[in-house]
């Protein structure tokens, strides 16, 4: 079964600083500007009732109280704060943010005012805003390691860029070697952006300075997990829960172990045992009913994937399971196509949820529709085998009435974790669609030089959409891949300069439009050249020029070895 082991992202940030009203409240409220410092302060007592009550989660109270010290003390930057703390407690986002602007105003520069604002904007869920107030709390404070931790949070979780993490990290440790908790951000950082074995290292020297940390056992567990190491994971699992047992994220990671293990019912305890813990979570619900599919008990399942849809109605990746256990079961095909449709149109980056659009229209009977999915899913992920067995099934134009009535098998559906929610891809422009061509019912001769320049023509052309929705959304790991080892830059840069200078492009805030219009595919020898009208826009400024790549293979793989302008 293809799974798309999202959710230990998920756990993985759960070791990360976000903001907390509780948890926030002294970091927010007791250090105030250096202008209002003094021996003593008309606004002192209402302040200490405020942070009290705002601690006891009294919110009316804590309201009261600051109001007071604000009318006491209209410069009050701690009454803002406070003010601030409370109206986001009682979902008055917009108010929140008005106190927290005027507390900046009144106290400008200084970081741990900065730092409120940029937490209270990541809860908010504006992380791009929460990028600006960390960078210029950074800047008047270069050397503060938990605001630059603050940032890699936000950059591994909010803005999905772990590799931007992983930069920020690595300078905290270097200055700070002995600090575990930079160490325990950098592995899970590493681990996000798929950089495993790096991250075990780094994990495995923070549990030589902390032994018996929970949170590193937990992120060490998650790497083993990510190696296929299940039984190494258990281990330092149990570790963990020896520790602290009420921690949930360890819990559920071990049901993981356990599924891995072929141990389902334990598994499923588990899962249980960390919804009781942590009720308000969808992801050990979604996780329960993938090992209840996987035990042959669909109508468990389904009543699982509800639950977790009920508390958490947007998550795309278990609307997506849904929709495969409905088409698997040939049931509901109506409602499972509103959740797969639902799926693809939130994130049309994701390869997994055209598959899925494409079972759950086969199963339907729309034979063309189907094929039309699975083509998606290919283009987006040529080297899927899955898919392109997939595909196969429902055949070319030709033998499509021949494969119509092909059963949905579940034990080739694709079942995608929950997972947080990850910023979808900018959806392609129209013009710029390049969709791979559906395979001969039967392999063509390998004897025939023109089906083998055919393939490799198919091949690149879901290389140039995968390579263009890369660029579009701005993934610069996922982008730079696309390039082999014996590129050289246009301008004769060296590489490693020519990285740098667009990974910097690439970070830069807005969305960017790439359009790859009229591509022309010629084999030539051992490479494939394509020529085609590149149309792209960001912010104020746009372009349109023909380009020309030249693919080889390379790994496996086509990538381009010449990139230039004509």
């Amino acid at each position: 079964m293809h799974r798309t082991r999202l959710y230990p992202a998920l756990i993985l940030g759960s070791g990360l600083a976000l903001f907390s009203l509780v948890a926030s409240a002294d970091l927010m409220l007791g250090s105030p500007a250096a202008a209002l410092e003094g021996a003593a302060r008309a606004d002192s007592d209402s302040l200490g009732r405020g942070r009290a009550a705002l601690r006891a989660r009294n919110f009316d109270q804590a309201e009261k109280a600051f109001s007071e010290a604000y009318r006491q003390n209209p410069s009050s930057v701690e009454a803002m704060l406070g003010m601030a703390a409370v109206s986001h407690a009682q979902g008055k986002a917009k108010l929140a943010r008005d106190w927290m602007s005027s507390a900046v105003a009144m106290a400008p520069g200084q970081p741990s005012v900065l730092q409120a604002q940029a937490r209270l904007l990541v809860e908010q869920g504006l992380p791009a805003a929460a990028e600006e107030s960390y960078r210029a709390a950074i800047a008047n404070r270069p050397d503060d390691a938990q605001l630059k931790l603050d940032l890699a949070a936000l950059y591994a979780e909010s803005l999905k860029k772990p590799g931007q993490a992983v930069s920020l990290l690595r300078e905290v440790v270097r200055l700070r070697p002995e600090m575990v908790e930079a160490q325990l951000q950098l592995g899970m950082a590493l681990s996000m952006d798929g950089r495993t074995e790096e991250a075990g290292r780094v994990l495995d020297d923070a549990l030589r300075r902390e032994p018996n940390n929970p949170r590193v056992l937990h992120a060490r567990a998650l790497a083993h997990l990510k190696q296929g190491q299940a039984e190494k994971a258990l281990e330092l699992l149990d570790r963990a829960l020896a520790q602290r047992k009420d921690y949930a994220a360890a819990v559920v990671a071990r049901g993981d172990a356990l599924q891995a293990l072929g141990r389902g019912e334990q598994a499923l305890e588990a899962y249980r045992r960390a919804i009781a813990m942590a009720p308000g979570s969808s992801l050990p619900h979604a996780l329960m009913a993938q090992t209840l599919a996987h035990l042959k008990r669909p109508a468990e399942a389904e009543k699982a994937y509800r639950e977790a849809l009920r508390i958490d109605p947007d998550n795309t990746r278990i609307a997506n399971n849904l929709a495969v256990l409905l088409a698997n079961q040939k049931t509901s095909l109506d409602e499972a196509l509103s959740l797969a449709k639902r799926a693809a149109d939130k994130e049309p980056g994701r390869s997994t949820f055209f598959d899925t659009l494409g079972l759950v229209l086969q199963a339907r009977g729309d034979t063309a529709g189907a094929r039309q999915a699975f083509e998606r899913a290919l283009a987006l992920e040529p080297g899927n085998a899955e898919f392109r067995q997939h595909l196969s099934r429902v055949g070319t134009v030709g033998t499509a009435a021949a494969t119509t009535a092909a059963a949905v098998k579940p034990a080739s559906a694709p079942a995608v974790v929950a997972a947080p929610a990850v910023a979808a891809a900018p959806a392609p422009a129209p013009a710029a669609k390049v969709a791979v061509a559906a395979p001969p019912a039967a392999p063509a001769p390998v004897a025939k030089p023109a089906a083998g320049a055919d393939d490799a023509a198919r091949l690149v052309a879901s290389r140039l959409e995968a390579w263009r929705l890369a660029w579009e959304s701005k993934d610069a790991s996922r982008y730079l891949g696309f390039y082999a080892s014996s590129f050289v830059p246009a301008d004769k840069r060296a590489r490693a300069a020519w990285e740098a200078d667009r990974r910097s492009k690439l970070d830069k805030k807005g969305e960017i439009k790439v359009q790859v219009n009229g591509p022309a595919i010629k084999a030539e020898g051992e490479a494939v050249s394509v020529i085609f009208e590149q149309r792209y826009q960001s912010g104020n400024y746009s372009d349109v020029g023909r380009k020309q790549l030249e693919w080889v293979r390379e790994g496996g793989e086509w990538k381009i070895r010449r990139e230039q302008q004509i």
